[in-house]
């Protein structure tokens, strides 16, 4: 991996995205990528502190000893910073870190990563409250590595408990970790009783939590649960920090008259901050007005604020655009009906961004080869691997957009045909005049993919769906997310030089796989830890067997022939960034044989049944 690849990682990763271009090329002038082979040892426990490590690509494990045996406490991925505790108090390593595949380490010396730090106020807080949170006194052996702090917003009868008591139950079956719910209350009323079921309980006063009486009010469960009385100027740090030696996941719900009052004290630790609210006007405009508040008192505690809307109970007749605007922020999350599917789908894809296990795939570009993306992900739905976000060049953004907007089956194996059908006959007729922007028209192309997609928008999607575009005007990539998905599945296809670009909003765009053929990054850009990639670009060898096949070239061989050799470069890069890469056999296939979808899917199904081994280690790992 070189230099750049690690920038792009960095950049988008937690406490290194404030930095600035120049900033995080300085980090990287004085450090050191390595690899480490799979049962490579990075440090041992009780060696001196050295470096600063960062992950780029694998997996490594955190191991301590008990009475000479080995334990295994944590698995970190890419992302994730490690000898941090040491680094800062100068104390031997705490555990063993070794590498458990082919990984790729960043290295900083600790004394220019301390003085970079102290240059750049910016990521010092962040790496300070990370300290903060992992030291821990040395009595016993390191019990958990990493931890995550969930605080649980949000007024009165909100259905907060409710989210938080679903929202453990689903990390636990997700995760597999050890996870405690915390509910916390100025007088001894609680609710998560009521949800358990149980009428006898006992709850702890935050001025005696100790470890005794910590264990002796812990209502035990899958899930562990907590009833905290607290005090209104309590700091609740303490116990957090206990607790982060005793558990993976730590949900707390704070009470609603806390929210005007000392807020700050009891979300300052938290990693993730969510905001329950139902989505009544009255409701959205009372987190409205709330936010604006937050803004001006601490407008960084307020952007980490994300909103989940509970959606069932009172007749909702708002259109997200409309909720949007009275929110006047994004919604992370929409909660319908508990007896819904949805409900299920929504819970487990905010617990697999807490667990660091979103699901990203990335669809590449290469006309009719395209459709062999729709056998791909008829095998991961098959086997029950999840899809959070998917994202898609050219054809992959159109087998991308109908896969987010719920076809499948026969359903999304026939619109394809359809728009094989309307790209076939389009080809040699509304040919524009020689010359101009292109040989075919914008027009029909996109009416073609409006006869397909209709006018359904972004915001109508369930999945997170990102579509890549190259803007002509900018000379750079785009990332379309918000209008008609027409409009940007049509803009994605126009490949350059056969169709016209696409306008939108004054802007001219082509065909994505120009610049980004593969989107790999966009996926780790918008928070996906686990990438699967399908690579659909023949190699050298496969274009020129193609060509020996065919007897005849024409003039859209040519131009598609040229894009595919200088996508080359970018594919190998995106390649670096996945866990795991399907790539399609096309042998005997053509880029322009629309005709062959079903030969398309199943050499597509093929490739993918090739790699479920591979797939569900990675997938189904705990």
């Amino acid at each position: 991996m070189n230099k750049e690849e690690a920038k792009f990682i960095l950049s988008n990763t937690g406490c290194f995205n404030k930095l600035k271009s120049e900033e995080i090329d300085e980090l990287l002038s004085f450090s050191k990528i390595e690899e480490y082979r799979n049962g490579d040892i990075i440090y041992r426990q009780n060696d001196p502190p050295d470096y600063f490590y960062f992950i780029l690509k694998g997996k490594v494990v955190a191991i301590t000893y008990q009475d000479s045996k080995e334990i295994e406490i944590d698995l970190l991925g890419r992302g994730t910073s490690f000898g941090i505790i040491s680094l800062f108090t100068g104390e031997p390593h705490s555990v063993t870190t070794k590498s458990i595949e082919e990984s790729v380490i960043l290295k900083v010396d600790k004394e220019k990563f301390k003085e970079f730090l102290n240059k750049h106020p910016q990521i010092l807080l962040d790496f300070s409250r990370m300290l903060s949170q992992r030291v821990k006194a040395y009595v016993h052996p390191k019990r958990i590595f990493q931890f995550k702090r969930i605080a649980i917003l949000g007024f009165s009868s909100s259905g907060k408990t409710t989210y938080m008591y679903e929202l453990s139950k689903t990390l636990k079956d997700i995760s597999n970790k050890k996870i405690i719910c915390i509910e916390l209350s100025l007088t001894d009323n609680f609710t998560l009783p009521y949800l358990l079921g149980i009428n006898n309980y006992a709850s702890l006063k935050c001025f005696e939590f100790d470890e005794t009486n910590f264990k002796n009010c812990i209502i035990k469960n899958e899930v562990d649960y907590l009833l905290l009385e607290i005090r209104e100027n309590f700091s609740i740090s303490g116990i957090l920090n206990f607790l982060s030696e005793n558990y993976h996941f730590i949900l707390y719900e704070i009470p609603s008259y806390i929210l005007e009052k000392n807020l700050e004290n009891f979300i300052i630790d938290s990693d993730y901050i969510h905001f329950v609210s139902f989505s009544q006007v009255e409701e959205l405009e009372k987190v409205s007005v709330f936010l604006e508040n937050l803004k001006i008192k601490n407008p960084i505690l307020k952007d980490r604020i994300k909103i989940i809307l509970n959606e069932f109970g009172a007749k909702d007749t708002l259109s997200y655009l409309e909720k949007f605007n009275i929110l006047k922020n994004s919604i992370y999350a929409t909660l319908p009906d508990k007896k819904e599917e949805h409900y299920t789908k929504a819970l487990r894809r905010i617990s697999r961004e807490i667990s660091q296990r979103v699901f990203g795939v990335a669809l590449g570009s290469g006309a009719a080869y395209g459709f062999a993306h729709i056998g791909v992900l008829e095998v991961l739905e098959e086997n029950k691997i999840p899809i959070d976000i998917i994202c898609g060049s050219s054809m992959g953004a159109f087998i991308a957009s109908l896969w987010a907007l719920g076809y499948r089956g026969k359903e999304l194996i026939k619109l394809s045909k359809d728009f094989a059908r309307f790209i076939t006959k389009k080809y040699f007729l509304g040919i524009s005049l020689p010359f101009l922007k292109g040989v075919i028209k914008a027009k029909h192309l996109e009416y073609a993919c409006k006869k397909i997609f209709k006018d359904k928008k972004f915001y109508d999607i369930k999945n997170t769906l990102k579509i890549i575009a190259f803007d002509f005007s900018k000379k750079d990539i785009s990332v379309l997310d918000s209008g008609f998905i027409y409009k940007a599945v049509a803009a994605s296809c126009a490949i350059p030089g056969i169709f016209e670009p696409v306008d939108i909003k004054d802007d001219m765009f082509l065909d994505g796989g120009i610049l980004n053929p593969l989107p790999t990054k966009v996926l780790l850009n918008y928070g996906a830890n686990k990438i699967i990639a399908v690579n659909i670009t023949p190699t050298k060898e496969e274009i020129y067997e193609e060509y020996k096949r065919r007897k005849k070239l024409n003039v859209f061989d040519f131009i598609f022939g040229s894009i595919e050799t200088m996508q080359r470069q970018f594919i190998s890069q995106a390649l670096d960034i996945a866990d795991i890469v399907i790539h399609p056999n096309f042998e005997g296939l053509g880029w322009m044989e629309f005709d062959k979808i079903d030969e398309f899917i199943e050499r597509g199904r093929s490739a993918a049944k090739k790699e479920l081994k591979i797939l569900e280690k990675i997938f189904y790992e705990k």
